[in-house]
C-alpha cells in the first residue's frame, strides 16, 4: 500500500519559495545601493563642469584686484569665480558651483591695467594649491 501524501514536495516548494524570497530581497538590495553610488556619480560629474564653467567664465570677467582676500562673482547660469592676490603678478581664480562644492583653481596674471586676466601656461590645479587649506575657502 502507498501512504504518501505529498508532504515532501509540499515541503520542497516552500523551501523554494523561500529562496527564492531571499534571491529577490538580495537583488533588491544591491539595485538600491548601486543606484545611491550613481547618484553620488551623478552629483560629482554636475559640479565638476560647473566648477570648470565657472573657472572659464571667471576668466573671461573684469576684476577689481586687491591684495586683502577673495574677490567673488557669481552668476546663476554660470557658477561663482572668485579671485585672490598671492604675489605681485601671481592670483588665483577659482571655480566652484557655490559654497561647500567642488572647486576648480587656475594661476593667472594680470593683463593690463582693466582689471583682465590671463591664465599661467600649465595652472589649471583640481585641488587647493595652497600651503594652508582655509586660505583657499573664500567667504
Amino acid at each position: 500500500m502507498n501512504t504518501q501524501r505529498g508532504s515532501g514536495s509540499l515541503l520542497a516548494v516552500i523551501i523554494l519559495l523561500m529562496m527564492s524570497a531571499t534571491l529577490l530581497h538580495a537583488t533588491r538590495t544591491q539595485l538600491d545601493n548601486a543606484l545611491g553610488l550613481l547618484a553620488d556619480e551623478r552629483q560629482f560629474y554636475l559640479q565638476y563642469s560647473r566648477a570648470d564653467t565657472a573657472l572659464a567664465w571667471g576668466g573671461e570677467q573684469h576684476w577689481l584686484i586687491n591684495a586683502g582676500g577673495w574677490v567673488c562673482k557669481a552668476d546663476p547660469l554660470y557658477g561663482r569665480a572668485c579671485l585672490s592676490m598671492q604675489g605681485e603678478n601671481s592670483m588665483l581664480l577659482r571655480g566652484d558651483a557655490g559654497s561647500g562644492t567642488l572647486a576648480h583653481y587656475r594661476w593667472v596674471v594680470p593683463i593690463g591695467s582693466m582689471g583682465r586676466i590671463g591664465p599661467v601656461l600649465h595652472g589649471w590645479i583640481d585641488y587647493c594649491p595652497l600651503s594652508v587649506s582655509e586660505a583657499c575657502q573664500p567667504e
